[in-house]
């Protein structure tokens, strides 16, 4: 099994997505910030965030990038910390996407690079729900 590495540290653990809240204003920032940016205050404090969310936008690209191939899936998801996530998304055949779909957060390997899995989260849609 080749080694796993995450696509960024401290973005996720155990399955959760990791983002941190400011202690003045409460602001929740994924992924961290290093101070609020808000209201610029220095403590933070790490919240693990929920693994559900709702489908706010997306788009399927037809061009190749620099580690994704066409066609590929990337939207934002609402989750219901307050934090709007920017992410792949999986696509599934019979199952298009719609704003206000539920979606269910996957960690799983994004690429490879070497003999090194690249591990990141997406999302995939969890049933029907939301408009048209």
């Amino acid at each position: 099994m080749p080694e796993q590495i995450p696509v960024r540290e401290g973005t996720f653990r155990d399955g959760s997505l990791l983002a941190n809240k400011c202690r003045a204003c409460g602001q929740t920032f994924f992924p961290k910030a290093d101070l609020c940016l808000s209201c610029s205050h220095d403590v933070l404090d790490e919240v693990v965030l929920g693994r559900q969310g709702v489908l706010y936008s997306w788009t399927i690209a037809h061009m190749p990038a620099s580690r994704f191939m066409p066609p590929y899936a990337m939207g934002y998801v609402d989750l219901p910390e307050g934090v709007r996530v920017f992410a792949p998304l999986i696509m599934e055949e019979n199952r298009p996407f719609r704003t206000g779909m539920d979606m269910g957060l996957v960690i799983e390997p994004l690429w490879i690079e070497g003999d090194r899995e690249v591990v990141g989260y997406k999302f995939r849609s969890l049933g029907e729900g939301g408009a048209s």
